[in-house]
C-alpha cells in the first residue's frame, strides 16, 4: 500500500508540473481550404513579421525557424525554398506581466486511518506573505501563405510563461504548441 501511494504521488507531481509548464493555443484554417493539398513549405522574405525590408535573421529567429522546419517535416511536409506550395512565416511578442503567488502554507494535522471510525484535526498557518513577480508571457505566432492565391490559408499561436533561461526545448514547445492544429499529412 505504501508503495502504491508513494507511485501515485509521483505521477501526481509529474502531472502537475506538466500542466504548469504547458502553452494556450489556438489555430484557424482559412475556409474551404483543404491543408491537405499543400506538400512543400517555404519561408516568407522578410521572416513574416520584421517588415519590407529584409532584416538579417536573428539567433532566435534562426532557432524558431529550425524548430518550425523540424515541427512541419515531422509532419510530412517537405522544405522547398524555391517554390513551395505554402509559405510560412511566424512572429512573437512578450509582455510582461505580475503574477501574484500566495503565501506558503505549512500544516499539522493527527488523525487515525485504516479503522472503521476516524478522526483527525489540522491546522495550518502562513509563511511569509504575498509574492508579486514579474514574468514574461509570449505569444508565437505562425502564418502559412498560398503563395499562389497570395492569402493565408492558416494561423496558429501559443502563449505562454518563459522561464529566465529560454533554452531550445522551451522553443521546441512552443512551436509544438503553435502548430497543433496544423494537419499532419496523411501517410
Amino acid at each position: 500500500m505504501k508503495a502504491w501511494l508513494v507511485g501515485s504521488i509521483g505521477t501526481l507531481l509529474l502531472v502537475v508540473a506538466g500542466c504548469a509548464s504547458g502553452w494556450k493555443s489556438e489555430s484557424s484554417t482559412a475556409p474551404d481550404t483543404d491543408l491537405a493539398a499543400y506538400a512543400t513549405f517555404g519561408w516568407l522574405p522578410d521572416g513574416g513579421g520584421r517588415g519590407a525590408t529584409e532584416a538579417p535573421l536573428s539567433i532566435l529567429d534562426a532557432k524558431l525557424r529550425k524548430a518550425i522546419g523540424e515541427q512541419l517535416v515531422a509532419k510530412g511536409y517537405r522544405e522547398e525554398p524555391a517554390h513551395p506550395d505554402l509559405r510560412i512565416g511566424f512572429t512573437t511578442e512578450a509582455r510582461a506581466r505580475e503574477k501574484t503567488t500566495p503565501p506558503m502554507r505549512v500544516g499539522v494535522g493527527v488523525g487515525t486511518w485504516g479503522g472503521h471510525i476516524g478522526t483527525s484535526v489540522d491546522t495550518s498557518v502562513p509563511v511569509g506573505g504575498e509574492r508579486v513577480t514579474t514574468v514574461s508571457e509570449t505569444t508565437l505566432t505562425i502564418r502559412a501563405i498560398d503563395p499562389h492565391g497570395n492569402r493565408e490559408v492558416w494561423v496558429g499561436s501559443a502563449t505562454g510563461e518563459v522561464p529566465e533561461s529560454s533554452d531550445e526545448s522551451a522553443l521546441a514547445k512552443a512551436v509544438k504548441a503553435a502548430l497543433d492544429g496544423f494537419p499532419a499529412k496523411p501517410r
